[in-house]
């Protein structure tokens, strides 16, 4: 299981983070061909403070949690519950304050996929 939730924290920590720059860099979506009206929500006024939230906490966060898997830490398994769980929590926002997307449903089962491995690593 361990080798399984390398993968899924390494794949969710690169998409994290390039998501979350290129909403910063164009807060506007056009990098990612998100019109403004993707966002059903006045919470925002654009896509930057999503992107940094995106980057930081599940980019960077996914990142963190990959190494701490790979050197076999204490708190690695932990740590993917926990970022399983936020993974789960930021898709269910998402699609609430957002049109639905088919990466919506792989990122959710890769936070489901991360908490079941997690379970297994500890």
């Amino acid at each position: 299981m361990r080798p399984l939730l390398i993968a899924v924290q390494a794949f969710l920590a690169v998409n994290a983070m390039a998501g979350g720059l290129m909403l910063m860099l164009a807060p506007d979506g056009n990098l990612l061909q998100l019109p403004p009206s993707f966002m059903r929500t006045r919470l925002f006024p654009d896509y930057f403070w999503p992107g940094l939230i995106l980057f930081a906490v599940l980019g960077l966060g996914h990142a963190i949690g990959c190494m701490l898997t790979v050197r076999r830490a204490a708190i690695a398994g932990r740590a993917a519950i926990g970022l399983g769980i936020g993974t789960l929590i930021w898709i269910a926002v998402q699609v609430l304050l957002t049109d639905l997307f088919w990466l919506q449903a792989l990122i959710a089962a890769l936070g489901a996929l991360e908490l079941l491995a997690a379970r297994r690593v500890r």
